[in-house]
């Protein structure tokens, strides 16, 4: 069982643009028939859709022969380009990924991907993988004007189709990180022994280390910032074959007496004169790949916070996790939490507290992004989150800040993500709006007619609260937070815990 993690940035390359967001609905990107449709503007429906790779990305992909040498068991394989594999054998289109490049990592040509870190139950072979990272190691594919030659995979027949086997360097990054994953049960949606989620501490590069390999810059946000993407990946391995040392040599074929070492739910024989048992084996998911995609996000160059005391501080990141649900609609996913909901930090620290959120889960017939279903408060499909201060983790209800004059927003400098200050009750209502407001004085400006309220669960506030707050909580203490919508007294808990020291 490994994991890895990835990102990609928004990158000027040669002959094709990348462009990376979130998609303004959930419709997937139409598939490009011809280079010319992966050129900007070609296929304008894809405004609106979700892009982490380019539409070149993917047209390459569904023009370039897939890997014969792979092993597919007894599966067919119901094309012959690389968007088809074992686990996709009916080259079915997730987004504008490369179904081969998904199922199989480190890919064999270049890709866009950078790799951060490979996380295994057995990091003494993961080794073997990093060495082959595209960071670190220059990687070829056939390069030519025709389909013909772009469809090749090898030397030989690239040239032979009037292309060119072509070295591309690899990213100049260190290579990914190589660690033990931490234990879970199985199950149990990544909990570990603790009963925290299993998580990774990644060190974002510098905006100097970026701009150094090509990234596009945006000024809009008072600095410096680069969009990127990033990827998570769960692969889940079996010992019930050989996955170092298996090609396609062990495929099922009757006609040469090849019999695969996995079959399609076979019936086997445990002695005993019984009649066979039956084992659940799908063997296009016999050792697979499960891939889930975050947000896109920005890395921003850090700025000068106004009247702060040290420049130099570290900054955490809080945030949320989850969706809306109830914990069975939920799976394979969770009920919201904060991220994290129990640490420590100095009264030298920041706290960067951010949150993503949609307005257009789909739990509705057929399960959607999840099972069946949408429980929550507010309005359906929509994420919301606020945070607020209680003063005891075991009750429900946040302190009125009119009434206790002394808490964690009174106890704090703040600031915009540019680095300009907020006072604390500003800060305040900005956090418990979600955004709505952006200053304790606009709740009387806004407030002014029913149009403009704000909706008491949040429905018409945005379901991002986009650049987020920086906190320098200057009081010791142990600080108790909720979010008042997702906080269902029953059954569902969105709290958290800030030990200041």
């Amino acid at each position: 069982m490994r994991h890895s993690l990835h990102w990609r940035q928004h990158l000027h390359r040669r002959r094709q643009t990348v462009r990376l967001w979130d998609g303004g609905n959930t419709n997937t990107p139409t598939a490009p028939s011809s280079f010319a449709d992966t050129l900007p503007g070609a296929l304008p429906q894809n405004l609106l859709r979700g892009h982490h790779e380019s539409e070149a990305w993917y047209w390459e992909c569904s023009n370039r022969f897939r890997n014969w040498w792979l092993f597919h068991a007894d599966q067919g394989m119901g094309g012959d380009d690389a968007t088809h594999t074992r686990q996709n054998n009916n080259g079915n289109q997730h987004g504008l990924e490369c179904p081969e490049e998904r199922d199989y990592w480190p890919y064999w040509t270049p890709t866009p991907w950078k790799d951060v870190a490979y996380l295994s139950s057995f990091p003494s072979m993961c080794k073997k993988l990093t060495d082959e990272s595209f960071n670190v190691k220059a990687k070829w594919k056939c390069v030519g004007g025709t389909v013909a030659a772009i469809q090749q995979i090898d030397k030989q027949n690239c040239q032979k189709n009037g292309g060119t086997w072509t070295q591309f360097q690899p990213f100049g990054l260190p290579a990914p990180d190589c660690g033990q994953v931490g234990w879970s049960r199985v199950n149990h949606l990544g909990n570990g022994r603790d009963g925290q989620a299993l998580s990774y501490n990644w060190t974002l590069p510098t905006i100097a280390t970026l701009q150094a390999t090509g990234v596009k810059m945006y000024g809009s946000l008072g600095a410096y910032a680069a969009k990127c993407v990033a990827r998570l990946r769960y692969n889940l391995s079996t010992d019930d074959y050989d996955p170092w040392n298996i090609d396609n040599s062990m495929d099922d074929n009757q006609y040469h007496g090849v019999v695969s070492p996995v079959q399609q739910n076979p019936t086997i024989d445990v002695g005993a004169d019984l009649n066979g048992l039956r084992l659940a084996i799908n063997t296009a998911q016999f050792g697979r790949t499960f891939q889930d995609r975050s947000h896109v996000f920005y890395i921003i160059q850090r700025p000068t916070f106004t009247g702060a005391p040290s420049q130099t501080s570290k900054i955490y990141n809080l945030g949320v996790r989850g969706k809306r649900c109830n914990i069975v609609q939920c799976y394979p996913a969770v009920e919201y939490d904060f991220i994290p909901n129990f640490f420590t930090i100095s009264t030298s620290d920041m706290l960067h507290i951010q949150w993503t959120g949609s307005n257009t889960h789909n739990n509705g017939n057929n399960g959607g992004d999840g099972q069946t279903g949408d429980a929550g408060q507010g309005t359906e499909g929509t994420d919301r989150h606020n945070f607020v201060q209680m003063l005891d983790p075991a009750s429900n209800y946040p302190i009125p800040l009119d009434k206790f004059t002394t808490n964690i927003f009174s106890s704090s400098q703040c600031w915009h993500p540019d680095g300009s200050a907020i006072a604390w009750l500003d800060c305040a209502v900005i956090l418990a709006s979600s955004g709505y407001y952006r200053s304790a004085a606009q709740v009387n400006t806004l407030g002014a007619s029913a149009t403009t309220y704000m909706d008491p669960l949040l429905n018409n506030a945005p379901a991002s609260l986009i650049g987020g707050v920086v906190m320098q909580i200057n009081t010791p203490g142990t600080y108790y937070y909720a979010c008042t919508r997702n906080n269902a007294f029953s059954n569902r808990s969105q709290k958290g815990v800030l030990i200041v020291q």
